[in-house]
């Protein structure tokens, strides 16, 4: 027993002293930072701010362009210099191909990996794999189906019209919409979601985004206690495991215990196979990749034909991450945008009067006009400018030593992520209108191609830009075509912000008027 304790405590030992010599990282490399606290790191500070974001955008204001931070006892490097975040994400890619893995991120091979978390080979096999699916192309044959959803969301704005009057929230409306755009346009599937409030997978996309559900302890222990992590991750299942047979086995245990909504849609994607193989046979997403599982049963060289293929598991995680990823981030920018014509009303004007001398009515399906639209665009690239979706996400991890100018020398596993706000907000990389300042033709004049990382930036950047920009887009030219967008008067000068994996609102509500100008087209 006495020699067990002195073999515990001195591995505590250890432990405790490499936790120690791990907060020397940064002022080896002469790099200033906030001063971490023994374990905690500087994680205290997410807390009392409640906005990761603005805890690095402070940090930014006081260390300069380049500084780093601990979670727990893992140093992560900021940088907002453009030119040398250049070299990260564009010129040197191939030392910081990765992405970060983050806590409860599971990346072994049993379970398969999604694009976003694939390194090296593997994630550049799949993104050639799935990258045709949204080409300009395929995304034009997709218009009339996304018109479709969009025609089922004014048909609910009229019945909120009716129905609440005084106002009501648009972003409930906007989740149900890009959800039943996924599910219509990228794996071939007709829904009625918008209709369908309580759809399971409409409910557990909304609960993998709330605070509420969040699994803090095993994440907390990923941040602090990381060489743990794969203990942590069989906690993590385990746990889920007891949950799942509970609610199963107990009297109303579906009520009284919650399950992990990111476990339920991952266990539930293979109903969506199904469904999709008895659907259409659309060249949607979905079809694409399942017919990518396919290519090794008809090639002899199988270690060649990997290279061109997916395996149902990759197939599974990536429908997870569309499902929940491209659901929440389209249908907060919707919000974000309506948000922006609501509190500036020359700016809806002025948009309007836009949309009405490219389109009429007759032409709503025209993917080739609305792409020629500039000040729609810049108007939607402005407004995420101003209210960023994803800022933590984007960040690189190095994967051999490299010297970047202005910056020194970087080790292999150092984490680097960049301060989204700092960049968007930087008067001296924007031209002469105030960054605060809501002005959509600031985007007229070449500049920088690192300020704005709305959708990510260089190789690994979101490989659905060009289809949420669409999806935006279109509802947008339909909204505005249809109504007056009014203030409600439960609408507030400044959004409610919430932020856990994504940045957004808590509500934007809105009143509606129709319009009466337009209706002999």
């Amino acid at each position: 027993m006495i020699i067990t304790l002195l073999l515990i405590a001195t591995v505590l030992a250890i432990y405790l002293m490499h936790i120690y010599r791990s907060y020397s990282f940064f002022k080896n490399l002469g790099i200033d930072g906030p001063i971490p606290t023994f374990f905690l790191g500087n994680v205290q500070d997410f807390a009392s701010t409640k906005r990761i974001s603005i805890s690095i955008r402070n940090w930014t204001q006081q260390f300069g362009r380049i500084y780093g931070y601990f979670e727990g006892h893992t140093p992560v490097l900021v940088v907002s210099d453009p030119d040398i975040l250049d070299q990260i994400f564009r010129k040197h890619f191939s030392k910081f191909h990765s992405r970060r893995q983050f806590p409860l991120e599971d990346r072994s091979p049993r379970i398969g990996v999604h694009l976003f978390s694939a390194t090296g080979e593997e994630w550049r096999r799949q993104r050639n794999i799935i990258k045709p699916a949204f080409s300009a192309s395929k995304i034009k044959r997709m218009i009339p189906s996304l018109n479709g959803c969009i025609g089922n969301l004014m048909t609910k704005l009229d019945e909120s019209i009716t129905t609440e009057p005084n106002g009501f929230d648009i972003y409930k409306l906007y989740k149900s919409l890009t959800m039943d755009v996924i599910w219509r346009c990228c794996f071939g599937i007709t829904t009625d979601l918008q209709n369908d409030p309580n759809n399971a997978f409409l409910v557990r996309a909304q609960q993998v985004f709330a605070r509420e559900n969040s699994t803090y302890l095993t994440t907390l222990l990923g941040i602090f206690i990381p060489e743990l992590q794969p203990c942590w991750l069989s906690l993590h299942s385990w746990t889920n495991s007891i949950k799942s047979k509970l609610r199963e086995l107990l009297p109303f245990g579906e009520r009284f215990i919650a399950d992990d909504p990111n476990e339920w849609l991952k266990g539930h994607v293979e109903d969506c196979i199904g469904q999709a193989l008895k659907s259409f046979d659309e060249p949607d997403l979905l079809h694409l990749m399942l017919d990518a599982t396919r290519t090794t049963s008809n090639n002899a060289d199988q270690q060649n034909s990997t290279r061109s293929s997916l395996t149902l598991d990759e197939v599974k995680q990536n429908m997870y991450l569309f499902m929940v990823a491209g659901y929440e981030t389209v249908s907060t920018a919707l919000a974000y945008v309506t948000y922006i014509l609501v509190t500036h009303p020359d700016e809806q004007e002025k948009l309007r009067k836009h949309i009405d001398g490219y389109l009429s009515k007759d032409t709503i399906d025209n993917f080739d006009v609305v792409k020629t639209m500039d000040y729609l665009d810049w108007f939607i690239r402005e407004t995420l400018r101003m209210y960023p979706i994803t800022p933590i996400i984007i960040n690189r991890e190095c994967s051999e030593e490299i010297n970047v100018p202005g910056l020194g020398c970087i080790s292999p596993g150092t984490k680097v992520t960049l301060d989204m706000y700092t960049l968007h907000y930087d008067n001296e990389l924007w031209g002469d209108v105030d960054t605060k300042i809501f002005y959509p033709e600031r985007f007229s004049a070449k500049c920088h191609p690192l300020p704005w990382v709305a959708f990510g930036v260089g190789q690994r950047n979101c490989i659905g830009m060009q289809f949420a920009l669409a999806e935006i887009k279109f509802a947008v030219i339909r909204l505005l075509q249809n109504y007056e967008i009014l203030p409600s008067a439960l609408t507030n000068e400044e959004l409610e912000l919430v932020e856990l994996v994504t940045i957004a609102p808590k509500q934007v509500m809105v009143r509606l008027k129709k319009r009466t100008d337009r209706e002999g087209e």
